[in-house]
């Protein structure tokens, strides 16, 4: 795929993600979809469709040694990232809450709700594409998120009794179907077990129907769960978050792509995924830490807003690199 094309489909792609994501604001406006449901489609997302997704992926692709260098390329990203925002917000002299608000909005991006959509949309019938970026969210940015993301919540937060979160955190997480979804996709997909026979294919086809929901499932949670908050008094915090986590952080991953001598089509996956909107885990961290939860919240929901522009502003510079 030549970089005018790939720039296009990730245009498109944001367009019809941000349509689909309006169209569920507008539901919801109507009544006839609630705020509350997107517990339920969280969980049908968490417990459901992203497993079957990312087994199907794993399992019918083997993974390359490459794949695992771009995965390499995420993780220093992100840690780069957020030390990029200590620096930042300690220059600035933020106090202690609003520079954890800052490093949890500014490394590691929303790589399962965005990412894999963009990705499916960006990258169409492309499945080495997707199976990149599913060791990319979930190796990249799941494992490190999951164990630096309550340490720093911790560390900038007021809860000081919180101790053993992080072992909580991580023991939910590797007990979890996403997780089991990845370890077995990697154990079978080296077997290449063809999929196709009378046996499997029915199960293989109903794990496709079932990921098939992963792109629509995100749209509702994030038009269900999106609010204009207000920046007052953040201004300052939003330019730097925004430019750290969709600016700095996919050149930092660029760079690397070059330094690694990854292919073409690999460097521009690695650089959609780096792109991402702050994840909104981060709030959930913030919250449980009482880490300036609502100025976490606040800039999340605008790097959401903000990436529907600057995704795609960014793709195409770094094409142009």
């Amino acid at each position: 795929m030549d970089i005018t094309a790939a720039d296009l489909h990730v245009f498109e792609a944001v367009s019809a993600f941000s349509l689909v994501v309006l169209g569920t604001v507008i539901l919801r406006k109507k009544s006839i979809l609630r705020e509350e449901d997107a517990a339920l489609f969280a969980k049908l997302l968490t417990t459901a469709a992203l497993p079957a997704f990312i087994f199907f992926q794993l399992s019918t692709h083997p993974v390359s040694s490459r794949q695992f260098l771009m995965v390499l390329a995420m993780i220093v990203t992100g840690i780069l990232s957020m030390g990029a925002a200590w620096f930042a917000g300690t220059a600035l002299r933020f106090d202690r809450q609003t520079i954890g608000a800052l490093m949890l909005t500014s490394s590691f991006g929303s790589t399962a709700l965005v990412g894999y959509p963009l990705i499916q949309f960006s990258f169409p019938n492309n499945p080495d594409a997707l199976t990149d970026a599913i060791l990319l969210s979930e190796l990249g940015v799941g494992l490190p998120i999951f164990i630096l993301g309550p340490a720093v919540a911790m560390h900038f937060g007021e809860d000081s009794e919180a101790a053993g979160t992080e072992k909580k955190v991580l023991t939910e997480y590797f007990r979890s179907p996403i997780f089991f979804a990845v370890l077995f996709g990697l154990l079978i997909a080296p077997f290449q077990i063809p999929t196709d026979n009378w046996f499997l294919a029915p199960f293989y086809e109903a794990l496709s129907i079932i990921g098939s929901a992963v792109a629509a499932l995100a749209c509702l949670i994030l038009g269900l769960q999106l609010k204009l908050k207000s920046l007052k008094g953040i201004w300052l915090l939003f330019i730097i978050s925004a430019f750290i986590q969709m600016g700095f952080q996919p050149w930092v991953a660029h760079v690397q792509a070059n330094l690694y001598n990854l292919g073409a089509e690999q460097t521009q996956v690695l650089s959609l995924i780096s792109a991402m909107p702050a994840a909104v885990l981060g709030s959930v961290f913030a919250t449980h830490h009482r880490c300036a939860s609502d100025t976490t919240s606040a800039l999340i929901m605008m790097h959401l807003l903000l990436a529907i522009a600057l995704v795609p502003l960014t793709f195409a510079v770094l094409n142009m690199l």
